[in-house]
């Protein structure tokens, strides 16, 4: 089955009246094919209007969130990873809302803090009495470089954080971190730092040029800051949890893209921070899938650099392009000698790529609505192996997308000559034999999970491998069950 994320603007207007969104809800709608999840970030979404009109207000879209993805909820865990769950909206939206509104009631300073850690305030009075060094009100011997200095904009916005004396206590310079912080997401203040870096390191217009590839100027700013390129200083910039975490890198890669001015997220009133971050989270969650659709611009180019920079296999579509590529290749593959014709017809046609003596081919129409990627030996193009293309963020698979293949395949050639093992377990394998000779094996070991089409010569060949299928191991890293 096909993994499809939406972002908000997408799924609230599904089933509306605009054309490519009522298309693109009768093609979505099909269970057969597509798998919808939402997450967290749909839930902060929701959360502002949920501020304004409270749980009535926002119970229409929750109940179109529980009716495409069938609880099928994404969420980021403690081990750092994405693991789908299954969790009704409401009570998803509910317990967010909770924790939500604890947060927004929660208002944090030095003192407070202070007083959260009375047990250990002799040793915080000696760390806050530290002063620190400040670099932009310090002069030097050289009058050009104060006056360099001076005139940054950076200098201007640091000036808030460390003050304008020579020195500045620990204790002041936290707490005006902590007051940057609390109004961050909430005015415009983000602006100001993007377009100060930006003036600072004067970087090209070309990035917005649609002529230039924006790695040229994106390297060129990784190169005023000292490093090889772009993607050199980003991983410099990797702290914490980032370093940790596929999903915050991902966000924290496409951060930098718009703070280095690639397709920048506008900060205005009723869009400010926040609702940026939310989008980047969407990101992050999409990678979980095999299609991003999004309808804003920024967002959408953002994520298709980042995912290629990541060199992750999702594509990143809007609704009315999705619409007309399903209209252009909704062909289906209609019965068993279909598929095989295909399949063979494949490498007759340029491959995509070469992979250790193996001829590959991206298939972005996903044959029987799963696989997309289909390789075969350079000098055996009659065994056709067709798999999913991997990423590093991919999570598991379904019980449910096993099934729908073996239905098919079952619809297709009737009822299988050999089976070992159940849908479910960690190691299963299933296969037909055609009146042409054609071996069709679905199997999943170790993982993997393939559809491997062969044209046999000998009988003695399906012999052999009914022999060795008996010994077959493996052990799949995650099984969902979804039913």
């Amino acid at each position: 089955m096909i993994r499809v994320y939406l972002d908000w603007n997408v799924f609230s207007r599904l089933e509306h009246n605009d054309e490519a969104y009522k298309r693109l809800t009768e093609i979505l709608s099909d269970e057969s094919k597509y798998i919808l999840p939402y997450s967290p970030a749909h839930l902060k979404d929701l959360y502002r209007s949920y501020k304004k009109v409270g749980m009535e207000g926002i119970e229409g879209h929750l109940e179109k969130i529980q009716k495409y993805s069938k609880s099928l909820f994404i969420v980021y865990t403690i081990k750092h990873v994405l693991e789908f769950q299954f969790l009704d909206s409401k009570e998803s939206m509910k317990q967010h809302a909770e924790a939500y509104d604890e947060h927004e009631d929660f208002d944090f300073n030095v003192d407070k803090m202070m007083e959260a850690l009375e047990p250990f305030s002799s040793m915080l009075d000696s760390l806050f009495k530290i002063q620190l060094p400040n670099f932009t009100a310090k002069q030097t011997d050289d009058e050009k470089v104060n006056k360099e200095i001076a005139n940054t904009r950076s200098s201007e916005l640091v000036k808030r954080l460390m003050g304008t004396e020579e020195t500045i206590s620990m204790k002041d310079m936290m707490q005006n971190l902590m007051t940057m912080s609390s109004t961050l997401y909430e005015d415009d203040s983000y602006s100001e730092w993007r377009e100060g870096f930006q003036q600072d390191i004067k970087v090209s217009g070309r990035i917005k040029d649609k002529r230039f590839n924006p790695m040229e100027t994106l390297d060129e700013n990784a190169q005023k800051l000292q490093k090889k390129d772009f993607m050199e200083l980003f991983e410099s910039m990797l702290i914490g949890e980032d370093k940790k975490s596929f999903f915050n890198k991902i966000i924290a890669l496409v951060r930098q893209l718009d703070f280095h001015g690639f397709y920048p997220d506008k900060i205005e009133k009723g869009h400010h921070l926040d609702n940026v971050e939310t989008d980047y989270e969407h990101i992050a969650y999409a990678t979980s899938c095999d299609i991003f659709i999004v309808n804003d611009n920024k967002t959408k180019a953002k994520a298709a650099l980042a995912y290629e920079l990541l060199k992750l296999n999702v594509r990143v579509v809007t609704p009315k392009e999705y619409v007309e590529f399903i209209e252009k290749n909704s062909a289906e593959i209609e019965n068993g000698q279909h598929l095989v014709d295909y399949l063979f017809w494949i490498p007759t046609t340029e491959p995509t790529l070469e992979i250790n003596g193996r001829n590959a081919h991206y298939i972005p129409s996903f044959v029987l609505n799963y696989f997309n990627m289909a390789s075969y030996p350079i000098d055996n193009p009659k065994s056709i192996i067709l798999q999913k293309m991997d990423t590093p963020n991919r999570v598991g698979i379904f019980v449910k997308e096993i099934e729908a293949i073996k239905e098919k395949l079952i619809s297709f050639y009737g009822t299988q000559l050999k089976e070992f093992g159940n849908v479910g377990e960690d190691t299963y394998l299933i296969a037909w034999l055609t009146d042409e000779l054609v071996l069709i094996k679905l199997q999943l070991s170790e993982g993997n999970f393939t559809l491997e089409v062969s044209q046999c010569k000998k009988m003695t060949r399906y012999e052999k491998f009914i022999a060795s299928g008996k010994s077959i191991i493996g052990k799949v890293s995650q099984i969902m069950r979804f039913r």
